[in-house]
This record gives C-alpha cells, sequence and structure tokens, in this order.
C-alpha cells in the first residue's frame, strides 16, 4: 500500500513537471498564432542593480592630450668677428641679415677695429678674436710656422675677370699736370698699401713690374684703407691700392683720384683668382669641429646669395641693401659704378698665390722660412658644410 502510494505520489509530481515545462515552452513559442505583448522589464532598485547589471568591460583610460613642452633653443653662440666694411665682406653681411647664422645657432659681434695682420692673429691665436676676416699676411705664416693652428678656411675676396675689386689710383691734381700718368711715373714715389707683408705686397710688386719697376723703385707706405682718399687728394701719397667700396667713394664719388688699373686691367696684370683675402679660424674654432661647420654653412650661404645677385636684379638690389648697412658706401648710383670682388660660390681659391708671396716674404725678411701651402689652408670645413647643403 505504501509502495502503491508512492509511485502516485511520483505520477503526480511528473505530471506537473510537464505540465510546467509544456506551459513554458508554449509561453516561448507564443503559440501558433497571436504575438504576445513582452512584459515591461521590471526597473531595477539600486540594489538589484548591483547584483544583476552585468559589469561592464573596462574602457581604456584616455590621457588627456598634453601639448609637448617646447624644448627650450640653446642660446646662441656668440662669435666675434673681425671685418674691415668693405665689399668683400658681403659673405659676412648676407649670412648676418638674411638670418643664416641665427639658423645655425650662431651670433655675430662684429669688430671693426682697425688692425693689422700683425696685430689680428694674435687675438685669433689667444681666443680673444674667434674669427678673422682679413688679407693673408706674413704673421699668419708666423704663427702656423710657430705650430699655433689658424687655418684659412674660405675666401673673402679674390680679383677674378669681371671682379677685379681693386684700383691703382693715384691723385687726380698729379694726373691732369701730367706728373703720373702710368706706373712707370711712380719711380721714387710713396706708394700706400694696407700691409706690406700681406698678399697686397705681391699685388704691388706685379703693378710696378708691369711699368718696369720693383718694390725698391718706390717708398712703401702702410695705411689704412679708409684714410687713404684722404691722403691722394693732398698728395701725402702718389698711388694707394685702393679697395671697393673706397675706390668707388675716392674716384667716383669724391674725385680725388684717378685710376690707373682698375678692374680687368688690373687683373691682367697681377692674375685671375688672385686671393686678397681669406677666413681665417682662431685655434679653439678649428678645434670645434661642429661649432666650425656650422659657421662655414651659414657663410656658404651667405656667399650663395651673392653670386645669385649678380644676375639678378632684385637679388642685387637686396645685397645692396644690406652692404648700405655696413660698408660706408650708402649711394645706389655708386653701387652701379662699382666693381664687385670675386667671391666664389664654393668659398675656395687658388692656393698658389701663397706660395709666391712667401718669396717676397722671405726676401724682405717678414718670414724666417717658408710654410707649405697645405698647412696653411684648410678646406675641409668647406667641403663638410657643403655636404649640409
Amino acid at each position: 500500500m505504501r509502495l502503491e502510494s508512492r509511485r502516485l505520489t511520483r505520477r503526480r509530481f511528473v505530471f506537473a513537471l510537464g505540465a510546467m515545462t509544456a506551459g513554458g515552452l508554449l509561453a516561448a513559442c507564443g503559440g501558433a498564432a497571436a504575438t504576445p505583448t513582452p512584459a515591461a522589464a521590471p526597473t531595477p532598485t539600486a540594489s538589484t542593480r548591483q547584483e544583476t547589471t552585468p559589469t561592464p568591460t573596462a574602457a581604456p583610460v584616455t590621457t588627456p592630450t598634453v601639448a609637448p613642452t617646447p624644448t627650450p633653443r640653446p642660446a646662441a653662440r656668440k662669435m666675434r668677428v673681425t671685418t674691415i666694411g668693405a665689399v668683400s665682406d658681403a659673405g659676412i653681411y648676407i649670412a648676418m641679415a638674411k638670418g643664416y647664422f641665427a639658423e645655425v645657432g650662431i651670433e655675430i659681434e662684429l669688430d671693426t677695429a682697425a688692425r693689422t695682420a700683425g696685430e689680428t692673429i694674435p687675438l685669433l691665436s689667444t681666443g680673444q678674436l674667434d674669427i678673422s676676416g682679413g688679407s693673408f699676411s706674413a704673421a699668419h705664416a708666423n704663427a702656423v710656422a710657430q705650430g699655433i693652428r689658424v687655418p684659412a678656411v674660405a675666401t673673402k675676396g679674390s680679383l677674378s675677370k669681371g671682379f677685379g675689386f681693386h684700383a691703382i689710383g693715384v691723385p687726380k691734381q698729379a694726373y691732369e699736370r701730367g706728373d703720373i700718368r702710368s706706373v712707370a711715373d711712380l719711380r721714387g714715389k710713396k706708394f700706400a698699401v694696407t700691409n706690406d707683408s700681406g698678399m697686397d705686397i705681391l699685388e704691388a710688386e706685379r703693378v710696378l713690374a708691369s711699368g718696369g719697376l720693383t718694390l725698391d723703385d718706390v717708398e712703401l707706405v702702410v695705411m689704412r684703407v679708409p684714410d687713404m682718399p684722404a691722403a691722394l687728394q693732398n698728395e701725402a701719397i702718389h698711388a694707394a691700392e685702393l679697395v671697393e667700396p673706397t675706390a668707388t667713394i675716392a674716384i667716383d664719388q669724391q674725385g680725388v683720384a684717378v685710376a690707373l688699373l682698375r678692374g680687368d686691367s688690373l687683373v691682367q696684370v697681377i692674375g685671375d683668382d688672385f686671393p686678397i683675402a681669406g677666413i681665417f679660424y682662431g685655434p679653439h674654432v678649428a678645434n670645434d669641429r661642429a661649432l666650425a661647420v656650422a659657421w662655414m654653412v651659414a657663410y656658404l650661404r651667405g656667399l650663395r646669395f651673392y653670386n645669385e645677385a649678380v644676375t639678378s636684379a632684385d637679388r642685387r638690389q637686396e645685397v645692396v641693401e644690406i652692404l648700405k648697412q655696413y660698408t660706408p658706401l650708402k649711394n645706389d648710383q655708386l653701387y652701379q659704378k662699382m666693381v664687385w670682388p670675386g667671391l666664389r660660390p664654393d668659398g675656395r681659391f687658388d692656393t698658389s698665390y701663397l706660395e709666391a708671396v712667401q718669396d717676397i716674404w722671405l726676401r724682405r725678411k717678414s718670414i724666417q722660412q717658408k710654410v707649405p701651402v697645405e698647412q696653411l689652408v684648410d678646406f675641409s670645413f668647406l667641403e663638410e658644410a657643403a655636404k649640409q647643403l
């Protein structure tokens, strides 16, 4: 009886479970006809949200974009450079005015004190000057012979065809009187040069040779270029190597001098690509490779701009405006008459003249021994700078 009762109870339980399952399936399928209206989902309470809402996947943390702090630009390296206010300093002046030096982190402080090469080279050697733009000189050769590294690294003006920016000027009164009409008439006269132990002496020797004279046939007078026009006017001197823009000032503006040789006529006498002046590095600059090359990059850009200006009217006028800031020549019309200096865009010059001039220095006892040209000149800074342009 108990067994029968248990079986009956089990059948009732299974039936009830089947009924519940069938009802669930019918509810899920929705029957064959009507679509049931879904019941509204219960609004969860705060507690049920906490229990039933699935934990969302954590979104990646977004760091707010912060503008990068600009790296402070290092202070510009100030470099003291000596110039004489000549048109042949154009490469330096253009690089300053166009911001080429600033772009490589260099600030130029111009030193325009009137000094001889004998005074300038010691200042370079001791770091009181960083760079010099001046004449090749016996002082330079002597310093190198003593083991001081002050290399000539680039041109700062060569006399070449179309760019003979020197003139051999004589007093206008003496020319009009007929006293001095040719180089041959300079015998026994005072001949002014900027340096009697520089490249000027080779120029003077070749000029005098064109009139059948030697250096011993004249009285050499060392004089600053700006002082030459007044000395010619007063006939304190009888001839002078005038450098632009002083040549144009003395001959065309003031009318106190007449040129015996000027431009290409002078180049024919002394030789083409005749280097009058160069750029010289002090030892501390030459030994700082990065600084030395950076300076040369800016200078080369200045030289290239200068050479483009020769054939471009707009750029030529821009160069004129720059030169008017730094040289004593301020008149636009006189710039049209002026003979422009040769400044090769690659920065080089013919080094063979340094061999020839040392013969004169040695003969005049300005040097005790000749120095190999490769010790006087170092074009490697030019070469490295050119690769960066």
